[in-house]
C-alpha cells in the first residue's frame, strides 16, 4: 500500500485531479493542462502497475520494474495517445513534445520512484 502513497504519485494524481476540475468548470490553463500532466502521465500509470505487482502477484515490498517494463508502458501510451486515437477520431491529436514528455516521465519513474519499500523496525 506504501507505493500509493509515494509524493511524486500523489502530486501527478493531484496535478490531474485539478486539470479535470479546470476543465469542467471552463477555465483550463494551458501547460498545465497540455504539457505537465504528459509528465505525470508514466510515473502515474507506472506506479500503479508497479503497485499491482507488488500487492497482487510478486506480495513483496521490495520488487521493482525492469527497465523493460517501464519502456513497454512509454511505448504503449506514446502509441496509443499519440498514434492510434489522434488517427481514429478528429477529437485527439498527435504531439511529439508529449512522447518525449512520456520519455521523460519514464525515465523519472525508473530511477526515483521505481524503489523498493524498506520498513524500519524498532
Amino acid at each position: 500500500m506504501k507505493t500509493l502513497l509515494n509524493p511524486w504519485f500523489l502530486a501527478g494524481c493531484v496535478i490531474w485531479l485539478i486539470v479535470i476540475i479546470l476543465r469542467k468548470t471552463g477555465h483550463p490553463l494551458p501547460y498545465l493542462n497540455g504539457y505537465l500532466t504528459d509528465a505525470f502521465a508514466i510515473p502515474v500509470i507506472a506506479n500503479l502497475g508497479l503497485w499491482f505487482q507488488r500487492v497482487i502477484i510478486y506480495k513483496s515490498n521490495y520488487y521493482v520494474l525492469s527497465v523493460w517494463h517501464v519502456v513497454f508502458v512509454v511505448v504503449y501510451v506514446s502509441v496509443v495517445f499519440e498514434g492510434l486515437l489522434p488517427w481514429l477520431s478528429a477529437k485527439y491529436t498527435a504531439d511529439w513534445i508529449d512522447v518525449m514528455l512520456y520519455v521523460v516521465g519514464g525515465i523519472f519513474f525508473y530511477f526515483f520512484m521505481n524503489k523498493p519499500i524498506i520498513e524500519i523496525r524498532d
